[in-house]
């Protein structure tokens, strides 16, 4: 079966967009994806590369101007967030150890949901709570193995991965040898999946 590895920061605004139906759309074009919490702050740091979008900046304005109309456009619930940028590690600690044990999806979309629907910021523990519990998990067994020393050294390591394979903003989609950067690509990446499920060029 078809898969992409979907490479996803959790203070991201434009990767609400793509958590938000990428499961759905995978589902109906038959590709599996394997889902890589990481860390974007350290990989762009590593490139010499600033903050994508500094606050109170042209750049930041229009952001938020164009989340709001694409998600719009989407038919996507949309309220903006009280705070950004967050801190995301406590997330992407928790997401990672549920991408060993199967369940990352799934607290993805609900920690992304509160945030960007309840305003219940990302990375807090209230956010963090809600989320493992609406799974059906056990918030303190799973923040425990969260902050374990091996979850933290692994989350780390997607650090050099993500480099090796050109990241350097989020959500962005490897399939193959290949990379598609941002939401508006996430469609483009489905089709390269299943067009070239076999490898070939």
């Amino acid at each position: 079966m078809p898969s992409i590895e979907v490479w996803i920061e959790y203070a991201s605004t434009y990767s609400y967009l793509t958590v938000a139906r990428i499961g759905r759309l995978a589902e109906l074009a038959g590709v599996t994806l394997d889902w890589q919490p990481f860390l974007l702050a350290p990989v762009r740091e590593q490139q010499d590369l600033g903050w994508p979008f500094p606050e109170q900046s042209a750049k930041a304005a229009y952001m938020w101007r164009d989340l709001e109309r694409r998600a719009n456009s989407l038919r996507l619930p949309y309220r903006r967030p009280s705070a950004y940028p967050v801190n995301s590690l406590p997330a992407a600690r928790v997401a990672y150890a549920g991408q060993q044990e199967g369940w990352c999806r799934r607290f993805t979309e609900e920690a992304f949901r509160l945030h960007w629907t309840e305003d219940c910021l990302i990375g807090t523990d209230q956010n963090l709570r809600e989320a493992i519990r609406a799974i059906g998990l056990d918030a303190d067994d799973v923040l425990r193995r969260a902050n374990s020393p091996e979850n933290k050294i692994a989350l780390k390591a997607q650090t050099p991965r993500a480099i090796e394979r050109g990241i350097f903003g989020s959500p962005s989609f490897v399939v193959g040898r290949e990379l598609f950067w941002g939401d508006d690509r996430l469609e483009g990446a489905i089709d390269w999946a299943l067009r070239h499920a076999d490898g070939a060029p």
